[in-house]
């Protein structure tokens, strides 16, 4: 008896129990897809049950899903894959299967987008290799359908089957919804797990930010170092939630450190009671000595390695330590401690809270550096940090002392001022560096010759006073004198050695002074005669009065130069870094002498200050700077400010507060509009502190900015920060010159940056030239550039052009 067919009466039950069983099990394998979608927890997981469902449930041999990260021409690499079933791929083989080009069903799908369909494996559109591989492993037909979303294709899903009635449409249609729903779970599982990951850091950039500002903080507030210190140790641990801190500080005059401060849960046995810090040529000791030595953050987030170095690895492992960060703190590029960090947080330190880190590093290294200025001031008020002589003022309190004392005719001392001939030549031939350890060596001499440091000081540039007894006398005599005790041998420099000459000039008690400020200034006034004159040593007569004479007369000069009104303002402008806009303009003095043309300040400033002429020269500068403020505005130009500079000599007193308040009291207080900056050194607040913080604000009151100039140069300390109610700070141009090379430049240029912002300071850079140095200010979020990178000191009437232009 013949079989039934599906066209025969007894047929139709047959057909129909097939398609319902079929579409059974295309249900089945559509709500297993589903199910997995729903609970896999990755996407490896997510590909592989997928696959099962195909082969388990669906009825297919065997089935293969990849993901790709990029589509390259010729051998594209998947980035996740899973497959199911009988008859798989070697996974070796999977490469070279899909390295075929569109010669196999999967590139061709994702190329294309669009599904492929392979009734018969012997198919010759498709390549020799991958038939003869589908063949071997018993695939009868084939079909790859690309995994789509709506801007990319994310990979593809091949199904493989040894029936040779191919795929019907609802089969087709069913795989076509399960790669449209596998893409979309592809997607929302890398979604989440992408939010997982950037809430994971925000929650730990927002601890290392509360950290930073707890720091900041303390740096503000904090004057001792030492208190300090431990603060910064607590806030790591209890804002910072690591899981221990451990503070180091380098022994003075060594390469080693001690552990200081402790807080949290710190392994036990593990950090030493000494640290050496190595020279770079052997290994590092520890992570910590590598920081110190660096003068970088190091970080070590695998505690399973070898590298970097870290003192106690397996005791951390075991204590659960994952991470370990080391902070150095660094002044002037020397280490003078490091703070030590560690976690339980395996994941590795991204860049951005690296650069948390560092700032952190900075800021208390600058702390550090600011308080140690701050103590060492006193010091260095009365002794010159090179050489550790003592400078005039302490030198002459000290020979008034010895002044006191009664002497006998023959014990009346003499008072020398010398100066090293051409050191000048030897820092342009050799370096500066060169000239300061020969400026080391002459003062060592003199103090062996002297036999103390008492009788001996350093006026600076080179030049030295000391006290000789009477007993030498004649000019020629003395300078013999030193010829053979100081200055006798060569001096040996770098491997390089030296012979090096003065000039003097002598003073002698009572008959050119009879106190040590008046001895001191003659011996000096000798001293240039000898220079003059090219003789090696003179003694002060009063023809050496020209000097005085000459200064004199430059300063009838100036008194006639007020008078004809010589004197000129050239402006440069201060730009806004962002928008390249003006933003300010500072005014600069200039003489125009008659006989001599432009003079530049440098020459008559001295001497403006000294005869208290800068006082009424400043207030022309200052009253001309207001007249161009108001004719600019008159003119409808766009608003900017204008900034003077002040000397001490003008700001002593209550007379210069008073001229200024009288001079802008009918200006509107427009913080946007034109107004006046004052700019002001840090010696010209040092004297009266709290008397210059009352003056100061009685300014800024009346809607002048206050600018702290030169910042950086001199004792800058954050105490006189917190103190002084100031508008911007005024990086001075000697950091600026080192850009970008120079890393003690960068490292105190970029301190200066976070330490205006933190104070709420607009930051203004002088002296740019270059467009590195400009593009590196950008980076660190500096304000304002000024330099001749973006202008000249230009008069006021080209000025008024280039505003024209910047409407």
């Amino acid at each position: 008896m013949s079989e039934p067919t599906a066209d025969s009466p007894h047929g139709q039950p047959v057909a129909n129990a097939d398609r319902l069983a079929q579409l059974r099990r295309q249900y089945r394998v559509l709500s297993a897809s589903n199910r997995t979608l729903i609970y896999s927890i990755s996407e490896h997981e997510l590909l592989t049950d997928v696959c099962r469902a195909l082969v388990d449930i669906g009825g297919y041999r065997f089935a293969w899903i990849g993901c790709f990260g990029a589509y390259a021409d010729v051998a594209p690499e998947p980035t996740a894959s899973a497959s199911w079933g009988n008859g798989a791929l070697d996974p070796s083989q999977h490469g070279a299967m899909h390295a075929l080009g569109d010669q196999t069903p999967a590139l061709r799908a994702m190329r294309e987008r669009a599904p492929q369909i392979v009734l018969e494996i012997e198919d010759g559109r498709w390549s020799t290799a991958w038939r003869a591989q589908a063949r071997r492993r018993g695939h009868v037909a084939a079909l790859a359908m690309p995994l789509l979303t709506d801007d990319q294709c994310l990979g593809v899903l091949e199904v493989y089957t040894d029936r040779s009635a191919g795929f019907e449409m609802s089969e087709v249609a069913l795989l076509n919804e399960i790669a449209a729903d596998l893409a979309f779970g592809i997607v929302t599982m890398r979604t989440r797990r992408e939010y997982a990951r950037q809430q994971t850091d925000i929650a730990l950039l927002t601890r290392v930010l509360k950290m930073q500002s707890a720091i900041n903080s303390a740096v503000l507030r904090i004057r001792d170092a030492n208190s300090l210190l431990e603060e910064a140790c607590r806030v790591a641990v209890d804002v910072g939630c690591y899981n221990s801190a451990v503070v180091w500080v380098v022994e003075p005059g060594s390469r080693c450190a001690r552990p200081v401060y402790r807080t949290g849960r710190p392994v036990p046995h593990v950090a030493p009671k000494r640290l050496s810090i190595g020279d770079g040529n052997e290994r590092d000791t520890s992570l910590t000595a590598r920081a110190m030595r660096t003068g970088e953050v190091c970080v070590c987030c695998d505690l399973t390695g070898s590298e970097p170095p870290l003192i106690g690895r397996e005791l951390l492992f075991e204590h659960g330590i994952r991470s370990v960060v080391a902070l150095p703190f660094m002044i002037d590029g020397v280490p003078v401690g490091a703070l030590t960090l560690t976690s339980t947080d395996s994941s590795q330190v991204g860049d951005v809270e690296l650069l948390l880190l560092q700032d952190i590093a900075a800021s208390l290294s600058f702390a550090l550096r600011s308080q140690q200025q701050a103590e060492a001031a006193e010091y260095l008020i009365h002794y010159d940090p090179l050489t550790g002589l003592a400078k005039r003022s302490l030198f002459c309190r000290r020979l008034d002392e010895m002044l006191l004392a009664h002497f006998n005719p023959e014990q009346t001392p003499t008072v020398t001022a010398l100066n090293i001939e051409h050191l000048n030549n030897f820092n342009h031939s050799f370096g500066r560096r060169f000239g300061d350890q020969l400026l080391q060596q002459v003062a060592e001499r003199l103090r062996r010759h002297a036999g103390n440091d008492e009788s001996v000081a350093d006026l600076g540039g080179g030049t030295f006073v000391l006290i000789e007894p009477a007993t030498i006398s004649a000019d020629r005599s003395f300078a013999s004198l030193l010829d053979k005790t100081v200055f006798a041998q060569a001096f040996l420099i770098d491997g390089r050695s030296v012979r090096v000459s003065c000039r003097s000039g002598l003073a002698r008690y009572p008959i050119d002074g009879e106190d040590g400020s008046t001895l001191v200034q003659k011996a000096e006034a000798a001293l240039k005669h000898a220079k003059e004159t090219g003789e090696p040593c003179l003694h002060y007569k009063l023809d050496m009065r020209r000097a005085m004479s000459e200064r004199l007369a430059l300063e009838h000069k100036l008194r006639e130069a007020i008078d004809a009104q010589q004197f000129e303002l050239a402006y440069q402008p201060q730009v806004n870094i962002e928008s390249g806009r003006i933003e300010s303009l500072e005014a600069l003095l200039r003489w125009n002498d008659p006989e001599h043309g432009l003079v530049m300040p440098d020459r008559f400033l001295p001497v403006l200050e000294s005869s208290g002429l800068i006082v009424a020269v400043g207030q022309w500068v200052i009253k001309r700077t207001v007249q161009d403020c108001e004719r600019w505005r008159r003119l409808g130009l766009r608003p900017v400010r204008a900034a003077v500079n002040v000397s001490a000599v003008q700001f002593r007193g209550r007379a210069f507060i008073d001229f200024m308040l009288n001079l802008v009291k009918d200006w509107p207080h427009d913080p946007h509009g034109f107004g006046i900056d004052l700019e002001i050194t840090e010696t010209a607040l040092l004297q009266d502190i709290d008397g210059a913080n009352r003056q100061l604000r009685e300014l800024r009151a009346a809607g002048i900015r206050i600018a702290l100039d030169d910042f950086g140069t001199g004792y800058s300390s954050l105490a006189l920060l917190s103190k002084l109610p100031v508008d911007l700070l005024k990086i001075d141009r000697s950091f600026i010159s080192g850009l970008p090379g120079d890393h003690t430049s960068l490292t105190l240029t970029r301190t200066i940056i976070s330490l205006a912002s933190a104070f709420g300071l607009l930051t203004v850079a002088e002296g740019v030239e270059t467009a590195e140095q400009f593009e590196l200010l950008r980076t660190l979020n500096c304000d304002q550039s000024q330099g001749y990178f973006h202008c000249p000191p230009l008069p006021a009437q080209e000025i008024d052009k280039m505003l024209e232009a910047d409407q």
